[in-house]
């Protein structure tokens, strides 16, 4: 049995960024992540030689709790200001729009470096006796700690904490269970030649299929030229189990209109939690009772952004409670 002051189940960049303030300030932390690498949307994927950005393309920063890690990354080389101006910006100069020198992929990597992290670890069962977390994964494996933060999305969450038979949230429970999720579908596609979008490779649309464009060559992740097409929710709703043969061509045809090359390949994928439809009331939860905390972009939002912020700010809430 692993014993740590601190379990996180989640190691997206909520996960990993609670457990670097946690590491931090002295706690031992162990972070599980059911997939086979960190970073959960911050992820890209590598096919035919190309490289894609195929969840989050881009992050921008507004709060002063953010931007001290995004400082830092910029000045390691880890990030890079991708563009600035988006139609849809309240301010007028726009927000940088960062991303990473290869991919998404490098922020997450790069603060797991520093962490425990174990990746393709399913948890089925969690149990809270003697003020000591439980936690049982699909592998056999059992967990143990004094404090649990869940950072996956939330429906996920509740269904895992359902196990733990506690009233663990009392009156929040309802709320909690309230918070929706809109579905998206991807589509990866290589191109014979430049896809020639304008300006800096990142096309918003007002299209009932298609939400956006993303040129991952243009972007400066891949030698060849590849996209990432993102469905509108109600185009994944219609769509989401259709088979690729028929999602991929209407999604690339959607598009065809903005491109000067054809798709030579595509693949599909799709998106459970793309985003949070309605928020919590707070930045994050926390029951000091169960030593239990929950975080993610149904608290702060769904930018990336939020989704740190709320890490951050869970990890400062359960420090007020470690002594």
């Amino acid at each position: 049995m692993d014993s740590t002051d601190v379990l996180i189940v989640g190691a997206g960049i909520s996960g990993l960024l609670c457990a670097t303030e946690l590491k931090r300030s002295g706690l031992s932390v162990q972070l599980l992540d059911k997939g086979r690498g960190v970073g959960g949307r911050m992820s890209n994927r590598q096919m035919v030689g190309a490289r894609l950005d195929h969840g989050a393309q881009f992050f921008t920063v507004r709060e002063a709790g953010f931007q001290s890690y995004v400082d830092k990354w910029l000045r390691a080389g880890i990030i890079k200001e991708w563009f600035r101006k988006a139609p849809y910006d309240s301010n007028p100069k726009g927000y940088p729009r960062y991303c990473g020198i290869k991919g998404m992929s490098d922020v997450p990597k790069y603060l797991a470096q520093n962490l425990d992290v174990c990746c393709s670890e399913v948890v089925d069962v969690v149990k809270y006796e003697n003020k000591t977390w439980q936690v049982y994964t699909q592998s056999k494996k059992i967990y143990q700690s004094r404090y649990l933060v869940v950072t996956a999305p939330v429906p996920q969450a509740l269904v895992l904490l359902d196990t733990s038979g506690l009233n663990y949230a009392g009156e929040e429970l309802e709320q909690l269970q309230s918070i929706r999720y809109k579905r998206g579908l991807t589509t990866l596609a290589i191109l014979d030649g430049p896809s020639r979008l304008p300006g800096d490779g990142f096309l918003q649309l007002d299209d009932a299929q298609i939400n956006w464009v993303a040129d991952n060559q243009i972007k400066g992740i891949s030698e060849l030229p590849c996209l990432t097409i993102q469905s509108t929710p109600e185009f994944a709703e219609t769509h989401w189990d259709s088979p690729d043969n028929i999602r991929g061509p209407l999604m690339i045809e959607a598009t065809a209109n903005y491109l000067k090359s054809s798709v030579s390949t595509y693949v599909c994928h799709r998106w459970g939690f793309a985003l949070s439809e309605n928020r919590h009331k707070k930045s994050y939860f926390y029951n000091p009772e169960y030593n239990l905390g929950l975080a993610g972009d149904a608290f702060s939002g769904g930018r990336v952004e939020g989704a740190a912020l709320s890490g951050i700010q869970a990890a400062a809430e359960l420090l007020k409670h470690s002594s």
